[in-house]
């Protein structure tokens, strides 16, 4: 058995992780989650990384959590140790998709076919999500009386807004890519045979841009996701450019390229 998750990284910098377990519509297990949060932590953060693309190997993105899994969780009872360990299970895989959240990279969540539970969680931890026109997403839990506990529920209620993901997560709510699309919670839909190119579209997007700018921004907005705290927004976003930003030869790199009429070439320094 190989792992149930692929990480590799590209001349280009663009580092994919790819759910590998076709065989069960890549669900997740305790390995896939430990590899998850290594990928987009520490290995993600390393300078050869420029972007991440997370993918799902065959037909289907995700199915969610490995039946396996909430089997065990299901037959512990409230304080044995197997139910705490299943908390502390539970915390790991929190900060897994923490990991995905805060990773300084610009991250692409790339879903075709069943996106089910976790998996709808670990694409919303991405900062940009795509799909083909056949994908479909589910929140499943409520229809088994347990919540979508992986920080699915507030970063769901952050890009489609309140009411749309309250009847989302309180039915048990199934929707295509279409009706995601339109809501926001997708950046872009695409034909299943046009979804590699506008994969790699996407990714060489998130490579070009300034690292350290992106870096910055991204902390910004996860500390302040609504905006409601503009003044604070406003006040990180000036200390950043001065005390860092301005000072890099990113800066001095993009200055450059407008007054020469080409691309800029980042190098995160």
């Amino acid at each position: 058995m190989g792992a149930p998750v692929r990480v590799e990284l590209g001349d280009n910098g663009v580092l994919d992780v790819t759910l590998d377990r076709p065989e069960v519509r890549n669900a997740l297990d305790i390995e896939s989650f430990r590899i998850i949060g290594e990928a987009f932590g520490e290995r993600a953060h390393e300078k050869d990384v420029r972007a991440v693309v997370l993918r799902g190997a065959g037909e289907h993105f995700c199915s969610g959590l490995d039946r396996n899994l909430l089997a065990a969780l299901a037959g512990a009872r409230p304080h044995d140790a197997e139910a705490q360990n299943g908390s502390g299970e539970g915390l790991r895989w929190q900060r897994a998709l923490m990991a995905v959240e805060s990773c300084p990279r610009p991250t692409v969540a790339v879903v075709q076919g069943a996106c089910v539970g976790g998996g709808v969680e670990l694409a919303l931890a991405c900062d940009f999500r795509i799909a083909s026109f056949d994908a479909h997403f589910s929140l499943m839990e409520m229809r088994y009386a347990f919540l979508p506990d992986l920080g699915g529920i507030h970063r769901l209620q952050r890009d489609v807004g309140l009411s749309r993901a309250k009847e989302f997560v309180y039915f048990g709510g199934r929707a295509d890519a279409e009706t995601l699309h339109r809501w926001g919670a997708l950046n872009e839909v695409a034909d299943r045979e046009a979804l590699e190119s506008t994969a790699q579209r996407w990714a060489e997007r998130c490579r070009s841009a300034a690292p350290l700018a992106v870096a910055a921004a991204k902390k910004l907005m996860q500390r302040d996701p609504g905006g409601a705290d503009a003044q604070a927004s406003l006040d990180e976003a000036i200390r950043a450019n001065l005390d860092q930003l301005l000072r890099t030869a990113d800066f001095r790199e993009g200055l450059a390229s407008a007054m020469e009429r080409r691309p800029p070439q980042f190098r995160g320094e």
